[in-house]
């Protein structure tokens, strides 16, 4: 599992992440979007974004 998080100074995150790490993430984003409404959106966010296409995901979407 990979994972490259950088913050910048703007307040922005971002996030390169390997096929395994960005399951985690998901997994982790759903799970929390269950207890907490202003996740869910999130959640839906990476759920779209991560959907395999044949067979296999995309690497453009592995990234958020």
């Amino acid at each position: 599992m990979q994972a490259l998080i950088e913050t910048k100074t703007d307040g922005s995150v971002a996030m390169r992440l390997d096929v395994e790490a960005a399951r985690a993430m998901l997994a982790s984003v759903v799970f929390a979007s269950r207890f907490h409404v202003g996740i869910a959106p999130l959640a839906r966010i990476a759920e779209e974004g991560l959907r395999v296409q044949n067979g296999k995901a995309r690497s453009s979407d592995l990234c958020l």
